[in-house]
């Protein structure tokens, strides 16, 4: 019986690839997902050569759609009572059997885990610190339940019961940025119950390349629309107080051109958006911007 589904999204990554399977068991209750978006052929020869363990599927996409698709692909395949995902720059700490196998029989439809972060030199990073204090701050306080269920939008770091996918077929956005944000909410509302873990499960890197460091219209387009799309979403199941502020794009926005610029604020008069979400985040910019626009790594495209 397989009690587990990791669904890894790939492409031209495969030293990182590799370093994140080595921290997941070879276990048969385990079945590991990858599913490569079209990478180079070289790279494609290195993984048809490399042994991966028996409990590892590699689904090979003919053309490249992006990881929200290929995540869509990996709960296809998922036959697991929990499903994890995982991106391929990153991996699972010393502790993944030890915390998986504790919340096996959990009867909760999510599970948190802490997080931590560091560098492609290893060094630590900042990444994870709004993700850690979502979970510690439920541990402390269960009133902040609604706080950790609606703002930790990546997919990682978490257990998901298969069924609750499945169900209230949750998908993930097939666009170039932000495909996850819709998929957390959406679990996270149809979960029943949730439990959250003080321990850290996951380990992200960041690294030079990867989506969420890539700064180029198409990108900051991608991530603008599903913010409008997920505030509309919060609002409609009366989770009004815990929309994404959308500040960031409109002070960025301009960058884009003015023509740009203008169509960002027809949309948010159009959404009748609230731009005064997060003004406490604008007196603190510096913070905000090294979070979203990190120089060291970021590619202008």
């Amino acid at each position: 019986m397989i009690n587990y589904s990791i669904i890894i999204p790939h492409k031209n990554s495969i030293t990182s690839l590799l370093r994140l399977c080595d921290t997941i068991s070879d276990n048969i209750d385990i079945q590991i997902i990858i599913i490569d978006d079209c990478s180079d052929l070289n790279v494609l020869n290195e993984i048809k050569k490399n042994k991966f363990n028996n409990n590892v599927e590699i689904v090979f996409c003919d053309v490249s759609r992006g990881a929200g698709a290929a995540r869509n692909i990996g709960v296809n395949h998922a036959k697991g009572k929990w499903v994890l995902f995982a991106d391929a720059d990153d991996y699972f700490t010393d502790n993944f059997d030890n915390l998986l196998n504790r919340y096996l029989n959990s009867a909760s439809d999510i599970i948190y885990f802490d997080t931590d972060s560091q560098n492609d030199n290893g060094e630590q990073s900042y990444r994870h610190l709004r993700y850690s204090k979502l979970v510690h701050d439920f541990l402390n306080d269960s009133r902040k339940e609604n706080s950790l269920k609606y703002y930790f939008t990546p997919p990682w770091a978490k257990m998901i019961k298969r069924d609750l996918i499945l169900k209230n077929n949750i998908r993930f956005d097939e666009i170039v940025a932000s495909n996850d944000v819709t998929f957390s909410m959406k679990t996270a509302f149809f979960a029943k119950n949730i439990e959250a873990c003080k321990s850290v499960l996951y380990m992200i890197t960041l690294s030079k390349g990867s989506v969420t460091q890539i700064i180029s219209k198409t990108h900051f387009n991608s991530k603008f629309r599903t913010a409008l799309n997920a505030n509309k979403f919060l609002c409609s199941i009366g989770m009004k107080k815990y929309q994404q502020s959308i500040l960031y794009f409109l002070g960025r926005s301009y960058k884009f051109g003015f023509f740009y610029f203008m169509d960002v604020i027809f949309s948010l008069v159009s959404n009748r958006s609230n731009i005064f979400i997060g003004m406490k985040k604008f007196i603190k910019l510096g913070a905000v911007l090294k979070e979203r626009e990190n120089k060291k790594y970021i590619i202008k495209s």
